[in-house]
Formats: C-alpha cells, sequence, structure tokens
C-alpha cells in the first residue's frame, strides 16, 4: 500500500539529495517517473509524496530511502570548496556517474575515519604554486624513495602503475578507480579531509593514469582538492588553469627528472634536429625508458622549451587520435576479468587491506566488510588470498 502511504520531505532534502546524484530536475523527474512540476513543488515547499515515488527517487539518486526522512542537510558536504573553482560556467557540472564516484570516496574516507579513529598525519612538505615543481618533484622521489633506475626496471605500464600506487598507499593515501566518462574526468582527489583519497579513471590507459596519479599529489602538495578535466581547459576558471598547468608540470617533473632526461642519449640526439626530423622510434625509446606515455615526453619536451606549445598540441591530438583507433580495435578482444580483481582494483589494495585487517581484529563482520568493499561475502575470501 505504498502507493496510498504519504509523507511530507523538507524541501531542502530532496534538493540536496538531486545535487548529489548530479541529475537536473528534468532529468530526475523523467528516471523517477514523476512530474517535473510536482518535483519542482516538492523542493520548494513542503508537500505530500507518497512512499513509492520517493522509493523510486531513492534508487534514481542511489541512496538510502530513509534519508528522505532526515530534518537537515548532513554536514558531510559532498563536493569540495575547491571543486567550486574548476568550471567558468555555472551551467557545466559533473555528471551522475561523476558524483556518484565522489560521493563513494567520500564514504571511503568516513569508513576509514570511524575505524581509524586517530586521524591520518602526512609528513611530506606542503608546497604552493610560487614553488618549484622541478624541486617539489625531486624532494618528493627522496621522500618515496624510488630512483629511476627502480623506475625503468618495471616489465610494463601495468606495472609500474601497480607500483607506484603501492608506493603512494604505503604514506597513508588511499588510491580507488572508477569507471568515469573519458572525456570529462581524468582523476579527483579528496584533499579537504583526511584521509587523502585519489580516484583514477579505470577506463583510461595505465601510462595515462600513472600520470594522472602524479597529478593528483600535486594537488595533495598543493593540499587543494582537485578534479581533472582531461582536454579542454578553457571551460575551467583562470584560477584553476594555473593549478593545473603547475600540478601537470609537476607530474612531468617526476616521472621525467630533468636531468636524468636531457642526458638521455636520444633526448640529446634529437635536441639537436628540427622538430620536423624527430622520428617517432626514438619517441618510443625513451617513453619506455621512463616507463610513461609518449605524450608525457613530449610534454617534457615542451615544458623544457625543447618544442612548441604548437608543436606539442599537434603531436598530442595526433597521439590521442591514435590511441582511440587502437582501443576501438582491442575492445573486440577483451576477456572477463575475475570478480576479485575488480573488488580490489575498484577498492584499491590500502582500502581493502585496511577492511580485511579490521575484519580479522574482530571490529566489524564479514558482512560490514562486504559492505565497505561494496561486494558481496562470498567474494571476500578470494580478495583476501589475492591483495
Amino acid at each position: 500500500m505504498a502507493n496510498l502511504l504519504k509523507v511530507v520531505v523538507e524541501p531542502t532534502i530532496l534538493k540536496y539529495a538531486r545535487y548529489c546524484s548530479g541529475y537536473e530536475i528534468a532529468e530526475a523527474s523523467k528516471k523517477a517517473i514523476i512530474k517535473k512540476e510536482f518535483l519542482e513543488q516538492c523542493e520548494q515547499e513542503k508537500t505530500e509524496i507518497s512512499i513509492a515515488r520517493l522509493e523510486k527517487l531513492a534508487g534514481v539518486y542511489k541512496i538510502p530511502l530513509a534519508y528522505f526522512f532526515l530534518k537537515e542537510i548532513p554536514k558531510d558536504v559532498v563536493l569540495p570548496k575547491d571543486f567550486r573553482k574548476v568550471f567558468t560556467y555555472k551551467e557545466t557540472k559533473l555528471s551522475p556517474k561523476v558524483m556518484l564516484a565522489v560521493r563513494r570516496a567520500r564514504y571511503v574516507q568516513s569508513v576509514i575515519r570511524e575505524l581509524e579513529g586517530d586521524e591520518i598525519k602526512y609528513n611530506f612538505k606542503k608546497s604552493s604554486l610560487e614553488s618549484d615543481p622541478e624541486e617539489m618533484a625531486q624532494e618528493l622521489r627522496l621522500f618515496f624513495g624510488v630512483s629511476i633506475n627502480d623506475q625503468s626496471k618495471w616489465p610494463s605500464s601495468s606495472s609500474a602503475l601497480k607500483q607506484w600506487k603501492e608506493v603512494i598507499e604505503k604514506v597513508g593515501i588511499f588510491i580507488l578507480q572508477q569507471s568515469l566518462p573519458e572525456k570529462e574526468v581524468s582523476a579527483f582527489s579528496l584533499v579537504d579531509k583526511t584521509p587523502y583519497v585519489v580516484v583514477l579513471n579505470s577506463l583510461e590507459h595505465e601510462n595515462r593514469r600513472v600520470f594522472s596519479l602524479f597529478h593528483e599529489m600535486g594537488h595533495i602538495l598543493l593540499r587543494g582538492s582537485g578534479v581533472c578535466t582531461p582536454d579542454e581547459l578553457s571551460k575551467n576558471s583562470f584560477e584553476y588553469i594555473k593549478i593545473e598547468k603547475f600540478c601537470n608540470q609537476f607530474a612531468a617533473s617526476f616521472l621525467v627528472p630533468k636531468e636524468v632526461f636531457l642526458n638521455n642519449p636520444d633526448v640529446k640526439r634529437l635536441t639537436n634536429l628540427s622538430f620536423s626530423q624527430w622520428d617517432q622510434e626514438s619517441i618510443e625509446k625513451i617513453s619506455k625508458s621512463f616507463r610513461v606515455s609518449q605524450e608525457v615526453i613530449y610534454r617534457r619536451f615542451n615544458f623544457l622549451e625543447i618544442i612548441t606549445e604548437n608543436e606539442y598540441k599537434q603531436v598530442r591530438r595526433e597521439l590521442i587520435k591514435g590511441f582511440e583507433e587502437h582501443k576501438a580495435k582491442s575492445k573486440k578482444g577483451e576477456f572477463r576479468i575475475p570478480q576479485y580483481i575488480k573488488i580490489i582494483s575498484r577498492n584499491g589494495g590500502a582500502f581493502s587491506s585496511f577492511i580485511l585487517e579490521n575484519l580479522h581484529m574482530n571490529r566489524i563482520t564479514m558482512v560490514d566488510a562486504a559492505n565497505y568493499l561494496d561486494t558481496t561475502s562470498k567474494h571476500i575470501a578470494a580478495v583476501e588470498l589475492h591483495i
């Protein structure tokens, strides 16, 4: 009899629930099969609404039904204030899929804070936009204790991503992966609360995720949350463009240290040639030696003013086009990924291990562990075996 049972929900709660979902009111009403005018009314003034309609809205917004019975908006703000710097135009906003990923990252933060008790302290140095990205990169490398020699020995792009994630997670930063719209967001980080959380786009190539990871480390060193829009900086605010360019330069400087790069024999040879004479084989060789993408190598040449901004943009467009064609072909041969790999990839090694440790300490139940890892109890054993 849910259709007959009606309640009054606080308008601010309804409006905030929709905001956290990322939906415009027209989209929400269409998905929930509720008249737009009625939903607008419910968000503006106290109006009776049936439990059945609330259940539909809860399904669309991906929140518990109980959320609608709160008397005031929760204090745990979904988007950090730094996200407000991102877009120039108010009508540009994050999609429902990205908002859901942000909510998931916030949830992970809250779970860790609740179970850990003590606030996580970070020992690496805070930086500012006045800092030298090259010096920042060198200091962080020393802090992590990873040499170029170590980096060059990693056998593949996937191995490099795995190794870098483990290095960063050891200092108390949690790395999650979510399937996000590729043209909208490459990665984002939450730094306004501890623990710091980075979310990578699992649809992107490992090389790009490595760069995005260290781009987000740039945001973390600046102690500001970041959301990275991959290709179109023009829609971002002037302030955020400055931050994004800084984090890009830091990431490239970290992954490809200046002194080692300039002493590379192939780099030396290319710098003595005009850009039109450069060969693809040399770029591939350089990128493999640093275990980064060719785009990062071209970006490094650009930052060091060996090639111009226009030359970098031109070759970047060509690389993106070639990658899209390769990705379209490779999709035909996709294989099924085991569930435990998806769970560990989605939650990250650090958070997965953290939950399993609490399970073995009898601080949480098997059902709790499954809920925290967004899976079912039957997969927990496999996750533990392969973590």
